[in-house]
């Protein structure tokens, strides 16, 4: 199957219909917005109100670069036979965009092996390696990955647990990956879980106190996708933001 994509995608917050998604009907959340300082950034207080997750995705559009891992299963079509979708990524944002990732399991592109695809673009420029062969320069540039990586982008994955911000409570502050983070939880008793189509297992997730960004997510259970109990996973782990060591370079 083709891929057909948009060309300015890959650097902005994504916006897609994602049909595979669990449909949610909890009303959105509201999020709080932090006060703007010239400062050294200061440590909000621990919300007790609703999560929102799709502010805290799009939150990661303020920084200048950062990595990300996800692993997805019930969210992506994928070719893989335990239907997982995992994607590494470095991320530069800006005035000199660019992003260098690795794609396994996701459906759409033909003749990709076990090792998944591995790809770097700058700008409008892009580089496509399939396994271990040979990069080639990629005729589309950019918009040629567009699509594969707007999918695993963490706001468009969020999207899909959005009506569950009133089901979360505070866990308690603690650093992740290296960031101080909220850590809130899933409380399965609250009515917006039920509402959002969840079953069974869990979701946690870690957000930035200065921020506001998401850190991680781990969602692991059942939800009801129009009436089907499905079996969904989602890791998102956010790490190195705004190091000076995150680089973008077009293959040897």
């Amino acid at each position: 199957m083709g891929v057909t994509m948009s060309a300015c995608a890959l650097f902005s917050p994504p916006v897609s219909p994602a049909p595979s998604r669990p449909e949610i009907t909890a009303p959105p959340s509201a999020a709080a917005t932090p006060e703007a300082t010239d400062e050294a950034p200061t440590l909000r207080p621990v919300p007790s109100g609703p999560v929102d997750l799709i502010g805290a995705a799009d939150a990661l559009a303020d920084h200048r670069s950062y990595r990300v891992s996800v692993v997805a299963r019930g969210l992506v079509p994928s070719s893989a036979a335990d239907g997982r979708v995992t994607m590494t990524s470095t991320l530069i944002q800006g005035d000199h965009p660019a992003a260098e990732f690795t794609l396994t399991g996701i459906d759409g592109f033909e003749g990709v092996g076990a090792g998944g695809i591995h790809a770097v673009v700058i700008g409008d420029e892009a580089w496509l390696r399939s396994g271990s062969g040979a990069w080639t320069k990629s005729p589309g540039g950019a918009a040629d990955f567009d699509a594969a990586f707007t999918t695993m982008s963490p706001t468009d994955l969020v999207d899909g647990f959005e009506s569950l911000g009133p089901a979360f409570v505070v866990v308690g502050t603690e650093t992740k990956h290296g960031t101080p983070t909220t850590h809130y939880r899933v409380d399965p008793t609250r009515p917006a879980a039920t509402d959002a189509g969840m079953t069974s297992g869990g979701v946690d997730a870690w957000i930035a106190r200065s921020g506001g960004e998401l850190v991680a997510i781990r969602a692991d259970g059942t939800f009801d996708v129009d009436g089907t109990e499905t079996l969904v996973l989602l890791q998102i782990d956010v790490t190195r933001i705004d190091d000076p060591a995150n680089r973008v370079r077009p293959p040897a």
